[in-house]
């Protein structure tokens, strides 16, 4: 409900506006789209709560889903028996689905970057023309930039590395307007949207807001003081997994050619 009055659109929405899909044939498909998440227990091992999340957002979203009874390996290998459509799981260091029909790999930074960039477009009405801030140029940073830039709107970045917003607009060049900030202090008046994909606390100033700046924060924890999430008041986004994990189901399954027999 929250993203619906902010948005205007559903979380199911937002993904489909994200791909540029008719969310209506995307949710009629949904319900006959079955994703297995496995956890992984590599590296640090698994997250406690993790995969269980993520089948609930599935879940709401309408898709079938469930968590793998077993982890790894054995887990994988029941997804394919039992003719799963799709898969989802993380390790330290990537989390990502696989549709196990078109081969097609969702990554949940591009996902998330992706995604925000569309709910920001529904935040402003349609964000082309508009100049965007965005803060932290990792791969949810860059993927955010490449997205704004297709819906138009002219990107500004920002990060506490030079050469990390260097290489982003160089990986960039010639998709649309791309500029580097070199500081953001108090620039309330210059930067109206901001997108904030940094793992920082704080990373935006509160005087950076005013009452009509619209922000949309992927990053954990939340990059905002609470006199800034004040100032913004219901013109903030943020979100920890439902965003990516909705972008990354809507990927894949619109991967999936209608007439495939999903049963």
């Amino acid at each position: 409900m929250e993203l619906q009055s902010i948005t205007g659109r559903s979380l199911f929405g937002i993904a489909s506006h994200s791909y540029s899909v008719n969310k209506t044939e995307m949710k009629a498909r949904a319900s006959s789209f079955s994703f297995h998440v496995i956890p992984i227990t590599t590296g640090q091992g698994i997250i406690s709560n993790f995969s269980a999340t993520v089948c609930s957002i599935l879940q709401f979203l309408g898709f079938k889903a469930e968590v793998a009874e077993n982890s790894d390996i054995t887990g994988l290998a029941s997804a394919f028996r039992k003719g799963a459509d799709g898969i989802m799981m993380a390790d330290d260091h990537q989390f990502i689905g696989i549709n196990l029909h078109t081969r097609s790999v969702a990554d949940n930074s591009e996902a998330t970057g992706r995604i925000s960039s569309a709910a920001l477009d529904l935040m402003a009405g349609g964000i082309k023309g508009s100049k965007v801030l965005i803060l932290g140029c990792g791969s949810v940073g860059e993927s955010a930039a490449r997205s704004l830039l297709a819906f138009g709107a002219r990107v500004v970045l920002y990060d506490i590395d030079i050469v990390a917003a260097r290489d982003v607009k160089e990986n960039l060049a010639g998709q649309g307007d791309i500029a580097i900030a070199d500081s953001i202090q108090n620039s309330a008046a210059k930067y109206r949207y901001i997108l904030e994909a940094t793992p920082a606390t704080n990373s935006i100033p509160d005087g950076l807001l005013t009452d009509k700046s619209c922000v949309v924060a992927p990053g954990v924890p939340l990059g905002l003081s609470s006199k800034g999430c004040e100032i913004l008041n219901n013109h903030l986004v943020h979100d920890k997994l439902e965003l990516g994990v909705a972008a990354m189901a809507v990927s894949l399954l619109s991967s999936t050619n209608p007439g495939d027999n999903l049963d």
